[in-house]
């Protein structure tokens, strides 16, 4: 018989967090999952809004809590648990951006592949699209002002919110989502965000 307590998932829900932290830094199992049950649906949501793509969603999520295990021991129970698991899907989410843009520049060299087809009615296939434009053009910025307007207007953080995860005072933040709405409206052919012009 163990001589430690072990970690008892029945009672999960009564224990604080940090108390299921501690446990899987001792490398209790148990605890280590249920730190996964409890934020993984947060977290892939986070990594749709960033992305855009269902289909990256179950891989990068499973790349953000094999990061965040591996450095849980160096985890300080005085930062948010939520916020330190936010970057690591931030930097994740990056890290695919880069892989998505050099994967273009191939297919760009590459030959023209031939025109898709689609049996979905017209006007789904334009939304795709539309959206398809979205999140090409949201992943050609610079990646703070993509994580600032992302936070913002995606995740609908507050401007406290979104300062506290990025890191950045909160008149940053403001900055760089407005910097960013900018952009996109010029690369989306749209007009300038509302009361803006191009100097202001």
């Amino acid at each position: 018989m163990s001589a430690t307590i072990p970690y008892d998932v029945s009672r999960s829900r009564e224990v604080g967090t940090e108390l299921v932290i501690a446990a899987a830094q001792r490398g209790d199992v148990d605890a280590t999952t249920e730190l996964f049950t409890r934020h993984k649906q947060r977290v892939a949501r986070q990594i749709l809004r960033m992305t855009g793509d269902p289909t990256s969603v179950e891989d990068l999520l499973q790349e953000v809590f094999v990061a965040a295990f591996s450095a849980l021991s160096g985890f300080r129970q005085d930062a948010q648990f939520e916020t330190w698991l936010h970057t690591i899907a931030t930097n994740k989410v990056r890290n695919w951006w880069d892989a998505q843009r050099r994967r273009e520049a191939r297919e760009r060299n590459a030959a023209s592949p031939a025109p898709r087809e689609s049996a979905s009615p017209e006007d789904h296939a334009l939304a795709t699209e539309h959206l398809a434009r979205f999140y090409a053009a949201l992943g050609a910025l610079p990646d703070k002002l993509r994580e600032a307007f992302t936070a913002r207007a995606i995740e609908h953080l507050s401007l406290q919110e979104a300062s506290a995860l990025l890191g950045v005072p909160v008149s940053t933040v403001s900055y760089r989502t407005r910097r960013a709405e900018e952009l996109l409206c010029v690369a989306l052919e749209l007009p300038p965000p509302s009361g803006r012009t191009e100097g202001g």
